[in-house]
Order: C-alpha cells, then structure tokens, then sequence
C-alpha cells in the first residue's frame, strides 16, 4: 500500500469582496479620471502594506513617489503580485489547513452502502457532494484516509464516501412488502429512508415497518391502503415523511385527514412525527420548520403531533450526510416514539 497526504481545503469569508491588486489600480484610474481624489497618506499605505501577505514595499514606494494626479497602471504594476487586497484594507483569513493522508489499496475491495449516503469531492463533509448512493448499492473502494473515508473511482475521478456508512457485506433488503399480512401489528412506522435506517438501527421486527427510501407523498397516497391490512384495534400508526418533499405540505395534510374517520372507526391511534433536523445537506432546518409548522396546524386534531424535530435539537444527533443519522440516533429516537405513543 502506498500513502498520499490530502490537503482539506479552505474557504474565504464570503461576506469579504476581494479584488486583485491590478484591478484595484485600474479602479482608481477610473475614479482620477471623474474628478474623484484618493488619497494615499502614509497612514493608508502603512495600513495596507501590513494587511496584505506578501510584501507590497515596492507598491507602496512607487505610490509615496507618485501624487494622485500622476499614478498610472505602470507604477501600481508590481510583477509577480499574486496576492489580493480588500476593499476594506485588509486580507481575509483563511481557515487553518487540515492535512489528511489516503493509504491507497494495492487491490480495490468491494463495499455497500447501508443508507443513504453522499459521495463528495473530498474527505469532508465541507465538499461539494458529487453523487448519493442508494441504500445497497456496490461501489469499489480505491483506499481510505486516516479520518474515516473510503476513496472511490467515480468517472474516472477519486471521490469520497464516509466509511460509517459502507460495510464489506451486502445488507438485508429492509422495504417492507406492503401485501397484505395474516397478522396484525401493535405499532406501524410509515416512512422514508430514516425510518428504513431507524429499522435497521432497532431490529425490532414485533412492528410493521412500511418503509421505502426515497419516498415522499406520492409514494404515500398509492400505498396508505395497505396500513389497514396490519392495523387492527388499538394499533398505532406513526407516520415520519416529508423531508424528500417538503413543498407538498398541503398535499399531506389533506391526504392524511381524508383517512382518519375510517382509522378512527377501526380503532387506531394515529401521529404524525415531525420531520427531524438535518445537517449540512440540499434542505434546511427553517424549510423543515415550515413544513412542520403547516401539518402541525393543519392536521385533524385527532392525528397526535410527535414533537421529534424539537427533541433531537435539544438533546443532539448524529449525521455524517447531513440527512440520515447514525445509530445511536436513530435509537434514541425510535425510544422516544415509544414513550410518547406509551
């Protein structure tokens, strides 16, 4: 095996507008040529000269040499300058420099994903996701980096996926089939790919899992029959979708309060979990708290809200992708169902 030392990259303040030294002459040409005065004091040139990171003598010796009315492009050209100065007299500052190393496999190996999973740039979720891999899908790993990520040849480029969620065995298919069953379940889980994970998380199989990845409100509606066909008296119904689509909140709502008459009359307890937080991921938090504000208003008072958004914002969760959790979260999690619904 042989060792490669990867440089995380860093980011400048986006809020800070930088211009290149050339340019900002050119600026004040065009500001000379208006009327307009800038002044180059010692003060000001000081303060430049100790903002920016290479060493600007010869830039601000020509200026010091040079009233306002005489400065021309040759006189602020400095050569070799590759640094930058800022509108506001001074360089941003760039995040420390974190150094990984990838000891490549003399031989790739075969991996799967056991959730949903971001593929990125690089190994951190700081780089711009390239791809997501489908719970069970096959990928060759290439090598693996001193914190925690598999390399992958993705097109012909090395891309990166974290190893949490990748095993070296084909996992278990885990969607639930939705025929019906001879026997009847005390609590159903409805949901997308984190009640998939909570499943496999648990492993409580005494439940009804009705469960798909990907899923959202259409998914929903041509399979909402089937949660009769596991319900019987006293069952609970506890319905966790919506963070693949959260634009269909009145979809949901309307949909979900046309069946609780019949739910009702069968004797079911029906809840609706609040869609849970994310991380670093293609939705935010404040869309989620939209989304969940509308069902929580719109929906029959009869369907019980589970608050399970607020509870792993105060008590914390794990995610390496921004949207799927680790275990231990879907643990706690599927825990405090049980409390709720008890």
């Amino acid at each position: 095996m042989k060792a490669t030392k990867f440089k995380k990259c860093s980011k400048l303040n986006k809020k800070v507008i930088v211009i290149p030294v050339t340019i900002l002459s050119a600026l004040t040409l065009s500001l000379i040529s208006y009327g307009s005065y800038v002044s180059y004091k010692e003060s000001a040139n000081v303060r430049y000269a100790e903002a920016a990171t290479l060493d600007l003598a010869s830039y601000k010796a020509s200026i010091e040499d040079s009233s306002a009315d005489e400065l021309s492009e040759d006189s602020a050209d400095t050569g070799e300058l590759e640094d930058t100065l800022l509108l506001l007299g001074r360089v941003d500052q760039e995040e420390e420099e974190e150094t990984y190393t990838v000891t490549w496999y003399d031989d790739a190996i075969p991996l799967y994903a056991n959730n949903n999973v971001n593929v990125r740039l690089g190994p951190d979720t700081s780089y711009d996701v390239v791809t997501t891999l489908a719970y069970g899908t096959q990928v060759v790993a290439t090598g693996q980096t001193d914190n925690g990520w598999y390399a992958l040849d993705y097109d012909g480029q090395t891309v990166y996926v974290i190893d949490a969620y990748m095993q070296d065995t084909e996992p278990e298919p885990l969607v639930i089939d939705t025929a019906p069953v001879a026997s009847s379940s005390d609590i159903i889980f409805v949901g997308d790919s984190r009640t998939v994970g909570m499943e496999y998380a648990v492993k409580n199989g005494d439940y009804t899992w009705l469960c798909e990845v990907g899923k959202g409100y259409y998914w929903l509606k041509d399979n909402i029959d089937s949660i009769d066909d596991y319900a019987h008296e006293g069952t609970k119904v506890i319905i966790n979708l919506g963070v693949n689509d959260l634009g269909n909140a009145s979809k949901y709502i309307e949909l979900i309060n046309s069946y609780i008459d019949l739910w009702e009359g069968k004797g079911m307890e029906v809840y609706y979990s609040a869609v849970t937080p994310v991380g670093d991921t293609t939705v935010t938090n404040e869309q989620i708290e939209t989304f969940n504000s509308a069902l929580k208003s719109g929906l029959d008072s009869r369907i019980k809200w589970i608050d399970s958004y607020n509870y792993l914002m105060q008590n914390g969760f794990s995610s390496s992708d921004g949207l799927h959790y680790n275990n231990a979260t879907y643990t706690s999690l599927y825990n405090y169902y049980i409390s709720v619904i008890d």
